[in-house]
């Protein structure tokens, strides 16, 4: 027989590769790859919104679970409708970034690339993004570990793991985001300026149908009359 807290490890791991295939998880880190062709670039952006995530769920969970302290529900819409406005501002920016030249011609670059020389500062922009998602959503989940988690503890490696889980899915859903991008941008320069602007304004549509919606769920909660 399987020790519960074997199984409830497994499942954090389960859940948490689920939980980084979410459509506003993708939406922000497509934003942000949209751009890169090199498959480990992108990659090395999923695990850092993997890391910011599980920064996140630890800085909020550790307490909620580990003290029994109680999360301020009052807060959760606030920091969806930040994440639907991250989302937003994520493809504007890549909207910017990937106008066309001011000149035509085979030689007009593509994108104004301005990519950090250091991995560190690539990651630096996901990780803040994976951390935002992270704060987002860790209300709704430790009040669930709390809910079913045999003890603390086991809440707590349940939480490590559900983040872990999280950043490896968020990897292999960067690297799944990659391949498109690199085979399209062998179609040349325009072709990958005009993928960029495609993901980046499906973005902002998302993050504004994202932002909405998560009002009018708080108003139909909350009446306001």
């Amino acid at each position: 027989m399987i020790p519960a807290a074997v199984s409830h490890m497994a499942l954090g791991l389960v859940l948490g590769l689920r939980h980084a295939f979410e459509a506003d998880h993708i939406a922000a880190v497509a934003a942000i790859a949209s751009r890169e062709k090199s498959p480990f670039r992108s990659v090395f952006i999923g695990g850092f919104w993997g890391l910011g995530h599980l920064a996140s769920l630890l800085l909020v969970g550790l307490p909620v679970v580990g003290l029994g302290l109680r999360f301020p529900s009052v807060l959760n819409v606030p920091l969806e409708l930040g994440v639907a406005a991250m989302i937003v501002l994520l493809g504007v920016g890549g909207l910017a970034r990937a106008r066309p030249p001011a000149w035509t011609g085979d030689d007009a670059p593509a994108l104004r690339h301005d990519h950090p020389h250091s991995l560190r500062r690539l990651g630096n922009r996901p990780f803040w993004v994976g951390a935002a998602h992270g704060l987002a959503g860790s209300g709704a989940l430790t009040l669930v570990i709390l809910a079913t988690m045999p003890s603390r503890m086991d809440g707590i490696l349940y939480l490590g793991v559900f983040g872990i889980g999280s950043i490896v899915g968020m990897m292999a859903a960067s690297a799944a985001l990659s391949i498109p991008i690199a085979v399209l941008g062998l179609g040349g320069p325009g072709v990958t300026r005009r993928l960029a602007q495609g993901v980046s304004l499906g973005s902002v549509i998302f993050g504004l149908l994202y932002g909405a919606t998560t009002l009018a769920a708080a108003i139909a909660r909350h009446p306001l009359s």
